[in-house]
């Protein structure tokens, strides 16, 4: 794998809110969120991201098994 060195930024294809959004992956595991056109950045860890979605994965699964039992 290649290591961060410097960051890399990249827009999005789908608006979010009104606005496509730019994701920034810098030095140090840390991914950087702000809305084109717009100054604040928001960061956050590699680590709470992939925390985030797998919560997100595992209450997609209860709900598939929920739907599934009341068939």
């Amino acid at each position: 794998m290649t290591p961060f060195n410097k960051p890399v930024r990249r827009r999005t294809d789908t608006p979010h809110r009104g606005r496509r959004l730019i994701v920034s992956l810098e030095p140090g595991d840390v991914i950087g969120f702000r809305e084109e056109r717009r100054r604040k950045i928001y960061y956050t860890t590699a680590a709470a991201c992939f925390d985030l979605a797998v919560k997100q994965y595992a209450a997609a699964q209860r709900a598939l098994k929920k739907t599934a039992r009341k068939k």
